[in-house]
């Protein structure tokens, strides 16, 4: 009888600690920065776990690297223990600089018998790397992580992105973009080079493009707008919103299993037209000498002729319409 009452106590003990937020610990922070003054073109990786990323340019030339630390601990004591077992190492060679971030073990740790019961101070303790980057005209972005949100604008030079599920955000932004994301967000604007997004899930928003646009997705959501460039994109069941100038010498191609497509073209423009849907409808605003045409395709010019576009659905809808 006792011993069921002190294991009652115990429990509840337990429980009410757990939910006091004095006994989960509180964040602590730690900072880190190194500064690069590169004497030619440069390219710089960076590769972290958790955490947010801001990129912008640098106003002096230099390459900027400056990173957060932060550590949910119940002590400051155990928050320097958990940031020193963070390890972030930069290597320069030449003309590339690279940061990894590396979280080394956490061995022979100290444990009471109540942090066993609430579960703290774990063997291996993790913490977020916020990073904060300024980059030199000119220089090549490479970062992998897994997650968090990346912000990058008013820079120059190739950006490539490798996530798990990021939320990432693009605005004015003067060189090739690569993106490979898992199922998060990517949005830009006023991008002025080529794009390329590989995307499964999620949103695919990007607004007023000067350059190509690729794109494979499965079930992303796609809105662009495109000032000038060909489109080349690929996806399953998500919906597809184009609005472009057709300004191009390469062709356009769009192709859909479930999601509609809807492409919105200059009255003026000119081109080739070939539009198929299995099973959904097709509609058009835009007069086509028709070549040929079927109950699930139609082939014809509009105005001059010219660039062709070809857009296909299984069995989504096809709609073209002029602005």
């Amino acid at each position: 009888m006792v011993r069921r009452a002190c294991l009652t106590l115990i429990v509840s003990l337990a429980l009410c600690l757990a939910v006091d937020p004095a006994v989960k610990g509180e964040e602590y922070t730690f900072d880190y920065q190194r500064i690069i003054e590169p004497e030619g073109p440069l390219t710089f990786e960076l590769t972290y776990i958790e955490g947010d990323l801001t990129v912008t340019a640098s106003d002096d030339g230099r390459l900027v690297i400056e990173a957060v630390k932060k550590v949910q601990a119940v002590s400051k004591e155990e928050a320097e223990a958990v940031q020193a077992h963070i390890e972030i190492r930069l290597e320069v060679s030449g003309d590339r600089a690279k940061v990894t971030t590396n979280y080394l073990q956490m061995r022979n740790r100290g444990r009471s018998f109540w942090q066993k019961v609430l579960g703290l101070s774990g063997s291996d303790a993790f913490g977020e790397v916020d990073w904060s980057i300024a980059l030199p005209e000119g220089c090549d972005f490479v970062v992998t992580n897994t997650g968090g949100k990346i912000d990058i604008s008013h820079v120059r030079g190739a950006v490539t992105i490798r996530s798990s599920a990021s939320d990432i955000t693009l605005s004015s932004l003067e060189g090739p973009v690569r993106v490979e994301n898992s199922s998060g967000n990517t949005r830009g604007d006023l991008l002025f080079g080529d794009i390329e997004v590989r995307q499964a899930q999620g949103e695919i928003d990007l607004q007023f493009v000067e350059g190509d646009i690729r794109i494979k997705s499965t079930s992303a959501a796609i809105n662009i707008r495109q000032d000038r460039g060909a489109i080349d994109l690929t996806t399953s069941t998500g919906s597809v919103d184009i609005e472009t100038s057709l300004d191009s010498r390469r062709d356009f191609f769009v192709e859909t299993e479930s999601g509609n497509i809807n492409l919105v073209i200059p009255r003026t423009s000119s081109g080739m037209l070939d539009i198929t849907s299995e099973t959904g409808e097709i509609r058009t605003e835009i007069p086509i000498a028709v070549k040929s045409m079927t109950r699930k395709q139609i082939v014809g010019e509009f105005g001059l002729g010219g660039v062709k576009v070809s857009l296909s659905s299984t069995s989504g809808d096809v709609t073209v319409a002029q602005f």
